[in-house]
């Protein structure tokens, strides 16, 4: 995609700032301190933080650049706003620069179903069933789309349906109800 070159800075800033980021995460995953890891954790996403939010203000967004905050961040609402925002940028690229392949489809489709499950889940596990529920239904048949699309697209499975389905017959019984249709 070509972007205005007013914009070419911005962008090259929050890749940079990416790409620091996951060098940063990388250490994380085999470091054995976990106190020291707890820190450096919140260290590096609240940088990361800083930088989503500065190419935001420049009216800059991206849905991998939120999705990528949601997943590190620790605190439920938090998530919950970075996930919803990296839907609404997913959702928006979608439209910008319609798929065309297996993989860019999957990948639009897959993106927008793991940002529904995960706003579902917290609100799962910060005992809000019926929120819960209205994001886990939603994000189901898009991660069965997701799903019959992988083989195509050439990735793997990441067992997302499963994980919803799961934490669908957890909730009360009216969130069963709808979970078993297709």
């Amino acid at each position: 995609m070509n972007y205005p070159e007013h914009e070419m800075p911005i962008r090259r800033e929050l890749g940079e700032a990416m790409m620091t980021f996951i060098k940063k995460t990388l250490g994380f995953i085999s470091c054995d301190d976990e106190e020291t890891d707890s820190v450096m954790r919140q260290v590096a996403t609240e940088e990361y933080r800083q930088a989503v939010l500065k190419a935001a203000s420049q009216g800059i967004e991206v849905s991998l650049c939120w999705h990528t905050l949601g997943v590190w961040t620790e605190e439920g609402r938090e998530r919950i706003g970075y996930f919803a925002r990296a839907l609404e940028c997913c959702r928006a690229e979608a439209k910008a620069q319609t798929p065309e392949t297996f993989k860019q489809i999957w990948s639009f489709v897959h993106t927008q179903a793991d940002c529904l499950f995960e706003i579902g889940r917290v609100h799962f596990y910060e005992d809000a069933p019926e929120a819960a529920q209205r994001f886990l239904n939603e994000a189901l048949p898009m991660a069965r789309k997701a799903e019959a699309l992988q083989a195509k697209a050439g990735v793997a499975d990441d067992c997302l349906e499963g994980r919803i389905m799961e934490l669908l017959l957890q909730l009360p019984d009216e969130g069963k109800s709808s979970a078993g249709q297709k």
